[in-house]
């Protein structure tokens, strides 16, 4: 049986409207789904490191030492840290994991490197030293830290 037309022009069946506003929902569904996806992946993997440093002059003035303490509080592994700045000795790269086996855990490991002064350092002169922190995705980040020498 046949529906009659209205206004002379055919409506559409029931089986089109239906699977028309089923499609738009599946659409709409993976479009929602996508963007949740990678708002939870991005949320999931952050690099984020606490550093923490400090300068020692034995005699109020000379050659001191340089300690820098590193927690890795994102949920990356660090792989790898680079330190420059006046205080410190050229071309210092200090993996604080021996291998890429070990690297420092994300979600709170630690690692503390201990190395002499580049130049001779005065108790109470604060310093610049520049950290760059390579984690296991690639990423990096970088962090200027101002030390103060102390005796």
């Amino acid at each position: 049986m046949r529906l009659p037309e209205r206004g002379g022009r055919p409506g559409l069946s029931e089986i089109i409207a239906t699977i028309l506003v089923v499609s738009m929902t599946v659409i709409a569904m993976g479009v929602l789904y996508s963007y949740f996806n990678s708002t939870v992946s991005k949320a999931e993997t952050t690099t984020q490191v606490q550093v923490s440093a400090n300068i020692a002059v034995p005699n109020g003035q000379g050659q001191g030492t340089i300690a820098v303490t590193l927690r890795n509080s994102g949920s990356v592994a660090v792989t790898g840290v680079s330190l420059s700045g006046s205080v410190v000795p050229s071309g210092v790269v200090w993996n604080p994991a021996p291998s890429a086996v070990n690297p420092i855990p994300p979600g709170g490991g630690t690692s503390t490197a201990v190395f002499p002064t580049k130049i001779s350092v005065t108790a109470g002169i604060s310093y610049a030293i520049i950290l760059v922190a390579t984690f296991a995705n690639g990423a990096t980040q970088s962090q200027v830290l101002t030390v103060t020498a102390t005796s």
